[in-house]
């Protein structure tokens, strides 16, 4: 069926996926051209743009972190409903590449090459199947944007005279959401109010206007400005119980924060005291569980799976994170997610503060690991470190 170009293998039996750091001497047309387009056209500044810069500020830190993927489907036949049931398959297995949480992930996208479609047919059909996957991408916290030659009438955010989804094979990119696609959703109200949901307390200063145009016109409330920034239910459920805490929102910090390691720098912490929050489901059995550990261990899942008595653990579905607990993937935390056992790392407990996420990307809960594991009601776990998460 699908020609996957081969670097990286996500789990036995998965399709393994070709790092566009690695593309240029795959020997594959089309992975070619993409990597040089990537290095060349994204990470330069172009005379039309309308703003100093590369095309896009995110992709020399991608490439830089090796962080860009790439997977090629050959065939010319494909329908818009077979390509949308290949984005949905694809949507699944970025969830599940690392980092699947933290700042880092931000910076993580996958590639997905169409080379086989006619040219006469490649605008109606890369078109007409992401305006159509955005419904699906939206509400899990992901975007997904079309790039061919022609290129799409999708006009500049600084120069609107400028088309910049210039790609010079036609293709479908998945990448995590951010503030500024409040540009991008605006004009749809299911799509703005699921982007509400995420950042409705987060958005950019310089874009609030749209933000607030848009609400008004599809007549829904704003969150105040005077409200932390973070999910309203993990405050609810912090003041609920009387928990200390402290809001840190990234953007506040005069140095760019990256990755966990800029941000533990920025507050003066160990990498340890920052945490990320494994959602986790039994391939043996329909068992969720949430695990707290710090940003600097890679936990060994068949040995924590022992500790939890099931048999073998992998990272849950995309779907089951939105159905199941409803914060975006970088942004997870085990506070205000009912019905779902939580465990923490027992080292953890040693800190005399940790931080954790605020269920609003770039936005993080700091508070003591103690009050974590009452509020959460959270089980101490050994988390032994593994090369493999």
């Amino acid at each position: 069926m699908a020609q996957i170009l081969t670097e990286r293998t996500l789990d036995r039996g998965t399709p393994p996926l070709l790092s566009v750091h690695a593309a240029a001497s795959a020997g594959h047309p089309a992975a070619e051209a993409i990597a040089h387009w990537a290095r060349d056209y994204l990470c330069a500044p172009h005379p039309q743009l309308g703003r100093n810069g590369p095309m896009c500020p995110f992709v020399p830190g991608a490439l830089m972190k090796k962080l860009m993927f790439a997977t090629v489907y050959e065939e010319g036949d494909l329908d818009i409903d077979a390509i949308k049931a290949i984005l949905l398959r694809e949507m699944e297995r970025f969830i599940e590449l690392e980092p699947v949480s933290g700042n880092e992930a931000q910076f993580k996208s996958l590639m997905v090459l169409f080379p086989g479609i006619a040219e006469r047919d490649v605008a109606e059909l890369i078109e007409a199947a992401q305006a159509d996957l955005q419904r699906h991408f939206v509400p899990n916290g992901l975007m997904v944007g079309e790039f061919h030659a022609g290129p799409p009438d999708k006009r500049g955010l600084w120069n609107p005279e400028f088309r910049p989804l210039y790609s010079p094979v036609p293709m479908l990119v998945i990448r995590h959401m951010v503030p500024t696609d409040i540009l991008f959703l605006k004009d749809s109200p299911h799509l703005f109010s699921e982007y509400v949901k995420i950042y409705g307390n987060a958005v950019p200063e310089r874009f609030r206007s749209h933000y607030e145009e848009a609400a008004q016109r599809y007549g829904m409330t704003t969150p105040s400005q005077d409200l932390p920034h973070a999910a309203p239910r993990i405050i609810d459920a912090l003041g609920a119980a009387g928990t200390p805490y402290k809001v840190h929102r990234h953007d506040d910090f005069e140095r760019p924060i990256r990755s966990p390691k800029d941000f533990a720098d920025a507050l003066g912490y160990d990498l340890s005291r920052i945490t990320k929050t494994l959602f986790l489901k039994s391939r043996d059995e329909e068992r969720h569980f949430l695990v707290v550990c710090g940003m600097d261990k890679r936990v060994d899942l068949s040995r924590l799976a022992a500790g939890l008595a099931t048999r073998r653990l992998e990272m849950a579905p995309l779907s089951d994170l939105q159905d199941r607990v409803g914060y975006p993937p970088t942004s997870v935390t085990p506070i205000a997610v009912p019905d779902i056992p939580v465990f923490i790392d027992e080292t953890l407990l040693a800190h005399a503060t940790v931080l954790t996420g605020a269920g609003v990307p770039r936005v993080e809960i700091e508070l003591s690991p103690a009050d974590l594991k009452a509020l959460c009601r959270a089980q101490p776990v050994p988390c032994h470190a593994s090369p493999t998460y």
